[in-house]
């Protein structure tokens, strides 16, 4: 069995392949790409695996150059993606030893790939919840990280799904507040709010935020309605915090917001209340909380009865962790 690799130009058959795959995510879509690709100065290139001219796997990858050294990562860097990686498709009907044979061929043909056009001194990868088995990376000598994000599931009764959150958690969601507020999805000047609350309140932490309102606008406006969704809490006709999510293929990500907001009720809980009935609604079937790994805010989502669900950064292990680090710092 030869697996053939090659890059696919035509953003519409890349889309309509990822709808077939068992990872799609709305990060893998085209327009994503492209859009992540300009903002972080990189090349994209969506690889596709071919047994003849059956399609088997994607795999989205953006390589990055400072001076001498290239790199190569999916997704890009400083630009909070929470995963990317390889997604398959077309294997459900092969027996274990010719699944694993085709999954192992089409990643090696992929990274032969890429050490042949590009010859990168550091590769980075983050797979999405699902893409399960890493053992080809393994045995190309990758390190292979288990990290973590919480999955609430949406296709259950929301009745049995509130009364299974933290007695807060239902309190705060179900509560009766003397305070005018007012929930609701709204725009691009929702977005430019939510980043800008975000960046204040790294600033109070001494710390920068990476991307800019620019970057999200442009995600926004270039993939179909529906799929970038901000949410907004204003107290008194003013804003108090919100939320963009991303939605798409049945699945939905809280990706940016959750800051904490200047308001004596619980804006947070209550936006991720409110989110959680739309999406069930439109037939959305899971709800990522994106990341499980800092214990303060685990703490915090582990409320909304979620699953744990594993995903991986994967590493090219065959330097040192110290200079694997510098050529990081040297491309970000």
């Amino acid at each position: 069995m030869t697996v053939d690799v090659r890059p696919l130009e035509d953003p519409d058959r890349w889309d309509d392949l990822l709808e077939a795959t068992e990872q799609p995510t709305p990060f893998h879509r085209a327009g994503t790409l492209d859009v992540l690709a300009a903002h972080v100065g990189a090349d994209s290139h969506r690889l596709v695996g071919y047994v003849g001219e059956e399609p088997i796997g994607l795999f989205p990858l953006f390589t990055l150059s400072r001076g001498p050294v290239s790199a190569v990562f999916s997704p890009p860097p400083d630009l909070k993606i929470p995963y990317l990686g390889p997604t398959l498709l077309n294997r459900h009907s092969l027996k274990r030893r010719r699944r694993d044979k085709r999954h192992k061929r089409f990643v090696n043909a992929c990274l032969e790939w890429a050490e042949d056009a590009e010859n990168p001194q550091f590769v980075q990868i983050r797979t999405a919840p699902g893409y399960d088995d890493v053992r080809p990376f393994v045995w190309q000598e990758y390190s292979a990280t288990p990290r973590y994000t919480y999955v609430v599931d949406l296709s259950r009764d929301l009745d049995d799904l509130l009364a299974a959150f933290s007695s807060d958690a239902r309190r705060n969601v179900s509560g009766d507040y003397d305070t005018d507020y007012v929930i609701e999805e709204g725009g691009v000047d929702v977005i430019e709010q939510v980043l800008s609350q975000l960046r204040e309140r790294h600033a109070e932490q001494g710390a920068a935020f990476p991307i800019d309102a620019s970057f999200v606008t442009d995600l926004y406006e270039t993939l179909e309605d529906g799929v970038v969704r901000p949410y907004v809490c204003r107290v008194d006709g003013e804003f108090a915090g919100g939320n963009v999510n991303v939605e798409a293929d049945g699945g939905s990500y809280r990706w940016l917001g959750g800051a904490k907001p200047d308001a004596d009720i619980p804006v947070n809980d209550l936006l991720d209340w409110r989110y959680l009935n739309d999406a069930s609604q439109r037939g959305v079937e899971t709800y990522d909380l994106a990341g499980a790994n800092d214990e303060r805010i685990a703490r915090y989502k582990a409320k909304f009865a979620p699953a744990l669900v594993p995903y991986y950064r994967l590493r090219d292990g065959t330097r040192p962790l110290t200079t694997l680090l510098k050529l990081y710092d040297a491309v970000r």
